[in-house]
């Protein structure tokens, strides 16, 4: 990935600091904008963080967006539409000589584990409060 022109140090800092507040004060809204920056990121600079924990982060903002049209009630096909957006069955291929399998098997099992009980909620949302908990708690 190119460097975007202006992205100097700067620049990096002030959406670092902009991330950072989004994510602080729950904007849900603007979670896509903190993802993109997060993957821009780790094009940039892959050794940053490990793998396992830029995916738990990303995995934890997508949930979020998720759930959080289940909290507005926005209809199942919505949720689900979502869900397959941020959570494609396929995957993505990692290039990563330092990924780990025992990272994998664990980004791979938070995921579906989450999509499954999303799916759960749609074919029967009963109790939905103690499901989202969980769901939420098992994401992150």
């Amino acid at each position: 990935m190119a460097t975007p022109p202006g992205a100097g140090p700067a620049a990096l800092r002030f959406v670092a600091a902009a991330s950072w507040q989004v994510i602080r004060g729950r904007c849900v809204e603007h979670f896509p904008r903190v993802l993109e920056f997060l993957r821009y990121l780790r094009a940039a600079a892959p050794g940053l963080v490990r793998y396992r924990h830029h995916e738990r982060l990303c995995m934890g903002l997508k949930a979020k967006l998720v759930v959080e049209l289940i909290l507005q009630g926005r209809p199942w096909a919505q949720v689900l539409n979502a869900l397959h957006h941020h959570f494609p069955e396929s995957g993505h291929v990692v290039r990563d000589p330092k990924i780990t399998k025992q990272d994998l098997r664990k980004v791979s099992e938070a995921q579906e584990t989450f999509c499954q009980q999303v799916k759960q909620l749609a074919e029967a949302p009963v109790d939905l409060a103690s499901k989202l908990q969980s769901a939420l708690l098992l994401s992150q």
